[in-house]
């Protein structure tokens, strides 16, 4: 089969032979929003599919019968271990000891502190894999940073996965390195923890190829600061402060600075309001891509975006004013973080545990 699909590198990024696959061109969460089915033989290539999380375990495949499949490649690692199978390399003692170690990376992992360097190298003859499990008290952004120096072409897989009640379950992973990119590389992957978790980072090199790594994780606050030109030493009025004689909390905080400050997007974000009301005054609402967080940007002197508009962290969005019912203090940027959860109201969060 051509050469065992050139010593397993199997590209062009391990295409299936059968219909069409996910794009796999930026970092992915586990996602099925296409598949197809397609009938396989062998309890081999089951077990196969179960360790890699592209089918549920049967009660009884039965010796030599069809195994109808959902073929769900949910990241890189899932789409190179579906071509294996279809190479039957995974049938090989090669193949069988590079699924064991995948298995194993993710069953008993090493438990590290961040932030956190490592290096290392996966040999070409010995099926390996990296296991690492750390936890997040939130809220902070996880960044990974990947580099390799490969023997030749290589690919190493770097997935990210969660810890349930359940086990584990895929939660993000790098985007493939390009075949085009050959042997040294390196990848970057963010992700922003707003719940105490714990987390496993497995690495794996593909079957056959060797390559020296250095990987190192570190975390930080997720928010860059919302007023251009200020830091945290601009913030006068705190979370949680008396408002209306009492009558209710500051679910912000109030950022001082001279009419006309550009406001700026905190994190990459949709600007999902744009508005007027009577307590905000010129309001901006914007909603990151993943998760439950909303960020509200409130007395703007005037609006310099749309909604429906992506913003890019940094990015201004409108003016520092003093509209609303602030009109009578000096002019300030009321800035709220609000975590929302399913059928509940409200979430508001004191910023300064968000800001950087």
């Amino acid at each position: 089969m051509r050469e065992l699909r050139r010593l397993l590198g199997l590209d062009e990024r391990y295409p299936v032979t059968v219909g069409s696959k996910p794009s796999m061109s930026q970092p992915m969460r586990n996602s099925t929003s296409s598949h197809f089915r397609r009938g396989i033989k062998g309890a081999a290539l089951a077990a196969l599919l179960i360790v890699l999380g592209l089918a549920p375990a049967p009660s009884d495949t039965g010796s030599g019968s069809d195994l109808l499949v959902d073929y769900l490649p949910a990241y890189p690692h899932q789409a190179y271990g579906y071509a294996l199978a279809q190479t039957r390399a995974a049938e090989t003692q090669a193949g069988r000891q590079w699924l064991a170690a995948a298995e194993r990376a993710l069953l008993v992992p090493q438990p590290v502190e961040l932030p956190l360097r490592w290096r290392g190298r996966f040999e070409a003859e010995a099926a390996d894999a990296l296991g690492i499990q750390f936890d997040v008290e939130p809220p902070r952004q996880v960044i990974a940073r990947l580099a390799v120096d490969g023997d030749s072409p290589v690919e190493v897989f770097l997935d990210l996965f969660r810890s349930t009640g359940q086990g584990i379950e895929h939660f993000v992973s790098a985007a493939p390195v390009a075949a085009a990119d050959g042997a040294a590389f390196s990848r970057e992957l963010r992700f922003d923890a707003f719940e105490p978790a714990s987390y496993v980072v497995r690495l794996q090199s593909q079957m056959l190829r060797g390559a020296s790594y250095e990987l190192s994780i570190e975390v930080q606050a997720p928010l860059a600061f919302p007023v251009s030109g200020y830091d945290r030493r601009a913030i006068q009025s705190g979370f949680g402060a008396d408002r209306d004689g009492g009558r209710r909390a500051h679910r912000g905080v109030d950022i001082f600075a001279a009419r006309g400050t550009e406001a700026v997007a905190a994190m990459d974000a949709w600007v999902s309001r744009v508005e007027t009301t009577r307590r905000g005054g010129n309001v901006i609402w914007l909603q990151p891509l993943f998760g439950n967080m909303r960020l509200y940007y409130a007395h703007l002197d005037e609006h310099l975006v749309e909604a429906g508009q992506f913003v890019a962290a940094g990015q201004r969005l409108g003016l520092v004013g003093n509209t609303g019912n602030a009109i009578t203090t000096p002019p300030h940027l009321h800035f709220g973080v609000y975590l929302r959860r399913q059928g509940r109201r409200g979430g508001a969060r004191d910023p300064m545990d968000f800001l950087y």
